[in-house]
C-alpha cells in the first residue's frame, strides 16, 4: 500500500468553479495530484493520508496546508522595503548596497523561498531587466509561481520568473557569463529566535547547505558578481567568497566575489 503524496493541490471549502479550474490548471501545470475536495469538508482528515500538504487555491490566493499549519505568499515585507525605497529612505536596504543592480541587468536569486529578495531584486533591474528566482522545494516553488500573477504588480520592477531546479544542477544548465548577478541566502540556522513567519518557511524549505561548486558554477555564469548573505561570517572564505565589512550590531553578514575580465 502506498503512503500520501508528498503534495497534492485542491481548493477551499466552498470553492467558485473559477477556483476550481485555476486548481485543476496548476495541478496539471506542475504535475502534482489534484484532490477532488468535496463541499464543506475539512482538509485535516486527509493530511498524511491522501498527502502530506496540500497547495490550496482559495478566494484570497494560494496556500500551503499541512499538519502544522497553513502558509501563504504575499509581498509582505519587500512591500515594507519597497515603499520605504519609493519614499527616500535615509539608510539604503542593505541587500541593494551589496549587489548594486543596475537597470537592465539580468539577477538570479538562486534560493529564492518565497522571493522577498527577489520582489526587491526586481525593483532595482527595473522594467528592462530579468529576476530569475531558481528554488529547490517543489512546494515553495509552485506557491511563490502561482500566487505571484495575483499580486499586483510593484510599478517599474522587471519581471520574476520562478524556476523549481536545484540552484547547483540549474546553474550548470546555464552558459559562461550570461547573467550579470547570483545571488545565494540559504536557509541558515538564526542565531536569534526566528519570527514565525520564518519558522513556517523553513519547514518546507529544503535543508541542503550552499556547497563551493555551487558557488564555482555561479562565478562561471555571472558577469559582474556572486553575493551571499549569512547568519556566519567563517561561511565565506571555504566558499570562495570574500567577507564586507559588518554593520554594527550586524544580524546578517554579506560574502561577495566582484568578477572581472573580459
Amino acid at each position: 500500500m502506498s503512503g500520501p503524496e508528498p503534495l497534492a493541490v485542491t481548493w477551499s471549502s466552498e470553492p467558485s468553479p473559477a477556483l476550481i479550474a485555476d486548481a485543476r490548471r496548476a495541478a496539471e501545470r506542475w504535475a502534482l495530484p489534484l484532490y477532488e475536495r468535496p463541499h464543506k469538508r475539512g482538509l485535516a482528515p486527509k493530511l498524511g493520508v491522501v498527502a502530506s500538504a496540500f497547495l490550496v487555491r482559495g478566494g484570497k490566493g494560494w496556500s500551503l496546508v499541512d499538519a502544522q499549519g497553513a502558509l501563504g505568499v504575499s509581498p509582505g515585507l519587500a512591500m515594507l522595503r519597497l515603499k520605504r525605497l519609493g519614499q527616500g529612505a535615509p539608510l539604503p536596504d542593505p541587500l541593494l548596497h551589496e549587489a548594486a543592480i543596475a537597470p537592465g541587468e539580468i539577477v538570479v536569486d538562486a534560493t529564492c523561498g518565497l522571493g522577498a529578495d527577489a520582489r526587491v531584486l526586481a525593483s532595482a533591474a527595473g522594467p528592462r531587466g530579468r529576476v530569475i528566482g531558481v528554488e529547490a522545494s517543489k512546494p515553495l516553488a509552485v506557491l511563490l509561481a502561482e500566487g505571484l500573477p495575483l499580486e499586483p504588480p510593484w510599478p517599474g520592477s522587471a519581471p520574476l520568473e520562478v524556476v523549481h531546479a536545484d540552484a547547483l544542477a540549474w546553474l550548470r544548465e546555464q552558459p559562461s557569463r550570461s547573467v550579470d548577478v547570483v545571488y545565494f541566502d540559504p536557509m541558515f540556522d538564526r542565531t536569534r529566535k526566528a519570527s514565525p513567519a520564518f519558522a513556517e518557511l523553513r519547514r518546507f524549505a529544503e535543508p541542503r547547505p550552499l556547497t563551493r561548486a555551487a558557488v564555482d558554477e555561479a562565478r562561471r555564469v555571472a558577469r559582474r558578481l556572486v553575493l551571499m548573505k549569512s547568519a556566519d561570517p567563517e561561511t565565506f572564505p571555504p566558499l570562495g567568497l570574500e567577507p564586507q565589512a559588518p554593520q554594527p550590531n550586524a544580524l546578517v553578514y554579506w560574502g561577495r566575489r566582484v568578477l572581472r575580465g573580459p
